[in-house]
């Protein structure tokens, strides 16, 4: 069996692993990164808004810092069950990291920058930052290059095709890591590793002990569900004795988005307050909308408890014609979970889009003269919600919702056909924690003590933040957390004197 050895191993070449190994390799330590994937980078690749706080970036065009205010609040919001120290080292780190970024990156890059809160905090006038915020063509992808560039330059053995699957131990001790290559079965000797494999969602076996309902439900295929996201680094830190916090571990899940895709234009529609929402059986189960008046990364539990996770967005064509005339004042023109609804063309325009989703996909829209008629056609009991549109419209006709209370101003009766039914889906943000961390990302042992020589970063890493009924209340965003986290954990790993966190 092949043996190679280095001073730092990284298991996963995602953002936070890249980060962690290139770091580590600044003090000359010897760095060898694997990753499952054929490139590097995973989900970072995709990632494109982030928190920031302290950097010079920041500080030299005059943006206050509201660390200490954001750090207050999301302790609060976490209800205060998160390690201070590691939440105050966190957040500190994401200036350092993306200093620390700037100095490597180009003039060209940098003046891409713009100066706006994280995207989920512009609604509360949150802090400030650097960002650039193309959707899947951001800043992830930016570092990410840097990363791999600057690593070269330092000798950072970066290997793709290459998936650590269990731990060496001999005589009790920690010796290496048994992994899948190219070549066949190698084990990687190190004096420290560093755990940033990312997400389990893909290993159903782990899925169905956090959240069974999820692997039976229909769900958007997106880049959080990368085929490499097999949890391989929860089998490793039980073999080694390490603190697999199972109660950390949670599914993002949210929606529902229209079944033609996230940020299609049936998906934009889906958002309108006025539209009413049923499940297989053809009933109504919440007071709409449930985005954005709830957690938009909540919203997937109420799903779940739907038959089969499924729901679908109904319009008759008066309805349609009132909120597309509803939204004509709106300015709206980024993220509708966040901004709500951008305007909408005319009415022949949006039924062009039914009509073009229908023929491509029958499961995602369905048109009938009748309400009955567009059930059948979508596999809905058309009875059901013949009697739920005709209660509806009764409620309507009254002025109050006396089923689910859905706000009068926001009621509009389905009356006049044709009638549209779109399906929604089921989406994912990922799944998260595992491996508990301390405030300098080593891997806490099953004893409570920490491992001197293991450390753990991204989104595998329990310490940012809670599960509270399923849901993931967290500190610091995805992105910001596998930057920060594989700062401190590279910093730490290889002892640089140059370290300040």
């Amino acid at each position: 069996m092949v043996e190679k050895s280095c001073d730092v191993l990284v298991l996963g070449g995602g953002g936070s692993g890249l980060v962690a190994g290139v770091r580590a390799a600044e003090d000359g330590k010897k760095v060898i990164i694997l990753e499952k994937a054929k490139f590097l980078g995973g989900g970072m690749l995709f990632a494109s808004t982030m928190r920031t706080f302290k950097s010079r970036w920041q500080k030299e065009r005059n943006i206050p810092d509201q660390s200490e205010k954001f750090i207050r609040e999301m302790m609060d919001f976490t209800m205060w069950r998160l390690d201070i120290e590691l939440v105050k080292r966190a957040v500190y780190a994401t200036g350092e990291f993306f200093d620390w970024y700037s100095a490597h990156e180009s003039e060209e890059n940098l003046a891409k920058y713009e100066p706006r809160p994280y995207v989920f905090d512009i609604p509360t006038n949150g802090q400030v930052g650097p960002q650039v915020d193309k959707f899947h063509n951001g800043s992830g992808r930016m570092f990410v290059n840097v990363m791999i560039e600057y690593g070269k330059s330092l000798g950072v053995e970066m290997l793709t095709e290459c998936s650590g699957k269990h731990a060496v131990i001999k005589d009790g001790k920690l010796q290496g890591i048994l992994a899948d290559t190219p070549e066949g079965e190698t084990v990687f000797c190190f004096d420290k590793l560093i755990i940033a494999n990312g997400s389990w969602i893909k290993n159903d076996e782990i899925v169905g002990k956090v959240l069974p309902k999820f692997l039976e439900a229909d769900v958007e295929k997106n880049a959080h569900q990368n085929p490499a996201y097999t949890g391989e680094a929860i089998t490793i830190a039980e073999e080694i004795g390490a603190f697999v916090d199972w109660d950390s571990m949670c599914l993002r899940i949210m929606g529902p988005i229209a079944a033609t895709g996230d940020r299609s234009d049936l998906d934009n529609l889906a958002h309108a307050r006025e539209i009413i929402l049923v499940n297989e059986d053809g009933k109504r189960f919440v007071a709409e909308p449930m985005v954005p008046r709830i957690d938009p990364f909540a919203t997937g539990h109420i799903l779940l408890m739907q038959p089969h996770a499924k729901s679908y967005f109904v319009y008759s064509k008066d309805m349609l014609e009132k909120i597309i005339a509803l939204t004509k004042a709106n300015a709206a023109k980024a993220d509708t979970d966040v901004f709500g609804m951008p305007p909408l063309p005319d009415y022949e325009v949006v039924v062009g889009w039914m009509s073009d989703a229908e023929k491509k996909n029958p499961s995602w829209c369905a048109i009938g003269e009748t309400i009955e008629e567009a059930a059948r056609k979508m596999g809905i009991n058309a009875d059901n919600l013949k009697a739920t549109v005709d209660k509806y419209n009764s409620c309507c006709d009254k002025g109050e919702d006396t089923e689910f209370f859905k706000e009068a101003k926001d009621m509009i009766a389905l009356k006049e056909g044709p009638y549209f039914i779109v399906a929604g889906k089921l989406s994912t943000d990922g799944a998260f924690g595992g491996i508990r961390v301390d405030k300098d990302m080593k891997v806490y042992r099953n004893s409570g003590e920490v491992f001197d020589n293991v450390y753990a970063c991204g989104d595998i890493a329990s310490g940012r933040h809670i599960v509270d009924g399923g849901v993931k209340k967290q500190v610091l965003n995805d992105m910001s957390w596998a930057l920060a986290s594989g700062f401190i954990a590279g910093s730490k790993s290889g002892i640089s004197s140059k370290v300040t966190i």
